[in-house]
Formats: structure tokens, C-alpha cells, sequence
């Protein structure tokens, strides 16, 4: 991973969810890499170590602490962990996420309840856990990962789609509880972007022209890689952007800009 060496978080103590692939992967990094001290998390333990590696090779720190977060005891022991290692949590990155596309009727009860155990009840629990501790030190930013899918659904989306808007609201709320306690919170909603949930069900020798066809809806004729997200969480996490708090930020190439879809789901709801 090639990005540049800056400082925008230098002195920062991090956690980043959801850590071990995609935009989790190189947020980790790139926060690293601009000063950070980062907790990296996820259930990939042999993706999160050559994370930590690569930081660390870097003249960085960062460690990595495997969490199910679906799991009340490892959400609690990531915190408690996070703040022995790194004596205080400065900023809060919940980033990991899952996705089903299948119709509402189509949708088991379980399915929806294990997709909102990772998307809402855990960032809401760590926010829980975490938000007191960065009122003691007077300050830090939450950044929940959202998605355009949150603003603007699709069919085949419901329990995604659902999880994303509440993740939205829940942010606005925590925003407006802690701003007098120095606490920025921000909802974060990339649109399409190059991980493996976009290339789910798209076969490995039609990932390129997938990636072209796709483009040719998002009105700025790309698609992010996940170093391009990355890049927009580094300047959220610091004190650059001071006055954005409650906000829903968008980065999505123009694509739901006038539109009622997404753009990477089809009419039906199926790839």
C-alpha cells in the first residue's frame, strides 16, 4: 500500500474495526502512517497480524486484538484492552459491516438479527463503552461507517439498507448528546467502492469489465478503492475537520446525486 507519510493524527490513539480487509484494511494503515497508535480488529487474525507488520515495518504502532463483534465479551475486552495498550481512545472508527441482499419475504428473522448484531448493536455498544471514557479526557471523534445505501436503498436491500439508516440516525443522536463533552461524531456513507462486498458473486474473470460497466453510473466515471476512503477518514479523525460533527458525509462520485438506487444493485435486487 503506497500512500504518502503525513501527520494529521500524529499523538492519536485509534481503534478501527472491521480492520482485516477493505476500507477497515486501509484505514488502519493510513491512520498509522499519518501518526496514529491504531487498535486494529476483526476475526482474520492472519490478515490483521500482516497488518500490524506492515505498520509496524513502517515505524508506526499498531496492534492487532481479534473480536467477534458480535459477541458482547469481545466487544467489552476490545475496549478494555484498547485502553490498556494505548492508555486512551482518541478516536473510534466502527467500520465493520455485512450485507444480504434478499428480498424482505425472502429474508430469515435470523439473517436480519445477525446483519444488525454487526451493523447497529455493535457500534452502538462501543460507542456506549467508549463515550464515557473520551468524556473523562474531554474530547474524540466516533466515526460510524455508513453507506449511500442508507440514504438512498434499493430493492433486495432491506435489512442492509435499514441497518445503514439507523447507524445515520443513531450517529446524529450520539452527535448532539456529546458535542457539549468536546465529542465529534460523524456518519460516514461511501458509495461504491472496490472490496469484497462489491465483487460479491461477480466471478474473478469478470471483475474488470464489472468494474467498467459500473463506473459508467457513478457520474465522475470511477469507482474507490478503499486507500481513496481511507484518504476522507484521515481528514475526519483530525482536527482539521473540528466543525464537522452530526453530519452525514458523503463520497460517492456524484452517484446518488438525483438518483433513487445506489447504482451497484440492478432493478431486481440480485447481481
Amino acid at each position: 500500500m503506497s500512500r504518502k507519510h503525513g501527520g494529521l493524527l500524529n499523538g492519536k490513539k485509534a481503534i478501527v474495526t472491521g480492520a482485516t480487509s477493505g476500507i477497515g484494511y486501509a484505514t488502519a494503515y493510513l491512520f498509522a502512517i499519518n501518526g496514529a497508535e491504531v487498535i486494529a480488529t476483526g476475526r482474520n487474525e492472519d490478515k490483521g497480524m500482516d497488518l500490524v507488520s506492515s505498520i509496524n515495518k513502517s515505524g508506526r504502532k499498531a496492534y492487532f486484538i481479534k473480536a467477534d463483534l458480535t459477541k458482547r465479551d469481545d466487544l467489552d475486552l476490545l475496549v478494555e484492552e484498547a485502553i490498556k495498550k494505548l492508555g486512551r481512545i482518541d478516536i473510534l472508527v466502527n467500520n465493520a459491516g455485512v450485507e444480504i441482499l434478499k428480498d424482505i419475504d425472502e429474508t430469515e428473522l435470523d439473517e436480519f438479527t445477525s446483519l444488525y448484531k454487526v451493523n447497529l448493536f455493535a457500534p452502538f455498544y462501543l460507542m456506549k463503552k467508549v463515550i464515557p471514557h473520551m468524556r473523562e479526557n474531554n474530547g474524540g471523534v466516533i466515526i460510524n461507517v455508513a453507506s449511500t445505501a442508507g440514504l438512498s436503498p434499493y430493492p433486495g436491500g432491506g435489512a442492509y439498507c435499514s441497518s445503514k439508516a439507523a447507524l445515520i440516525s443513531l450517529s446524529k443522536v450520539a452527535a448532539l448528546e456529546n458535542s457539549k463533552y468536546g465529542i465529534r461524531v460523524v456518519a460516514f456513507a461511501p458509495g461504491l467502492v472496490q472490496t469484497r462486498m462489491f465483487f460479491e458473486g461477480v466471478p474473478e474473470d469478470k471483475r474488470e469489465e464489472y468494474v467498467r460497466e459500473t463506473a459508467k453510473k457513478v457520474p465522475l466515471g470511477r469507482i474507490a478503492l478503499p486507500e481513496d476512503i481511507a484518504e476522507i477518514l484521515v481528514f475526519l479523525a483530525s482536527d482539521k475537520a473540528w466543525y464537522i460533527t452530526g453530519s452525514i458525509v458523503v463520497a460517492d462520485g456524484g452517484l446518488i446525486t438525483g438518483r433513487r438506487e445506489s447504482g451497484n444493485v440492478p432493478p431486481e435486487g440480485k447481481k
